[in-house]
C-alpha cells in the first residue's frame, strides 16, 4: 500500500506532529514547511503500545492547533478515535496510515467477516465462514468497518 501524503496548511496557530518512526519521516516535508515560516510546532512520537502520555499531550493543546498523524494502519483507528474524543475535528487534523492495511469484507449471506490484505484485494473471494463466492463492492459500512460482499451471480 502506498503512503499517504500530508498537505501543508499555512496560517495555523500551532502545528502538532504525531507519528511512529516511519510516520514521522512522511511528515518531514510539512515540518520543514512549518520551520521555513517560523511556525510554532511540537512533535509527539507514538510508541508500540498505548501511551497515556500521548493522550495527555493531545489534551494539553490549545484551540487553534492543527494535528498531523502518520502511523501504521494497525494503530490508525485507535489514534484517530483518541484525537476525535479529545475534540480534534476533520477540519483540524490530517490522519495518514502506512504499511500493510487489512480490510474486512462483510458477507451478505452469513454476516461473517473475511479479512484480506488491501493489496491483495480482488473482485471476488470466498467467504471464510459459509464459503459463498462474494463480489466485493465499493460500498463501505462504517457500522461494520467493512466493505460489503454480495453473492456472485454464476
Amino acid at each position: 500500500m502506498g503512503k499517504s501524503t500530508p498537505v501543508f496548511l499555512p496560517g495555523k496557530r500551532k502545528y502538532l506532529f504525531c507519528g511512529d518512526k516511519e510516520g514521522m519521516s512522511y511528515l518531514e516535508p510539512v515540518i520543514l514547511a512549518v520551520k521555513a515560516q517560523n511556525g510554532e510546532f511540537e512533535t509527539g512520537f507514538v510508541e508500540i503500545k498505548k501511551s497515556p502520555e500521548l493522550e495527555m499531550w493531545l489534551r494539553s493543546q490549545k484551540m487553534g492547533s492543527y494535528l498531523y498523524v502518520s502511523v501504521c494502519w494497525d494503530r490508525y483507528k485507535e489514534i484517530k478515535a483518541l484525537a476525535e474524543s479529545i475534540g480534534f475535528t476533520e477540519e483540524e487534523a490530517q490522519f495518514m496510515g502506512h504499511g500493510e492495511k487489512i480490510v474486512n469484507i462483510f458477507c451478505s449471506r452469513c454476516h461473517g467477516m473475511t479479512r484480506i490484505r488491501e493489496s491483495e484485494s480482488t473482485l471476488e473471494l470466498k467467504c471464510t465462514h459459509c464459503k459463498l463466492i462474494l463480489v466485493i463492492s465499493d460500498h463501505y459500512s462504517l457500522l461494520r468497518d467493512a466493505y460489503l460482499g454480495y453473492a456472485a451471480k454464476r
